[in-house]
């Protein structure tokens, strides 16, 4: 059976190259987006804590100033 030509060192050198770089680009753009899930969860979170100060009827302080003596503890 006939196999194709053979590539040379320096082809397979720059197609080793190439893929690196787009995986890299690919692994940067994957990064930014899970970055921006990243800070949607953190916004629904804080909405979420916001909603529960509310409903509590406490102010911002004093649910900072529990918080701060149970960590003390």
């Amino acid at each position: 059976m006939a196999r194709g030509v053979k590539k040379s060192l320096q082809e397979k050198i720059t197609q080793k190259e190439e893929l690196i770089e787009a995986l890299s680009t690919r692994v940067k753009k994957e990064r930014e987006e899970l970055n921006g899930l990243l800070e949607m969860q953190k916004n629904e979170e804080l909405n979420e804590l916001r909603l529960v100060v509310e409903k509590s009827g406490l102010e911002i302080n004093d649910i900072i100033q529990m918080a701060q003596m149970q960590a003390a503890q």
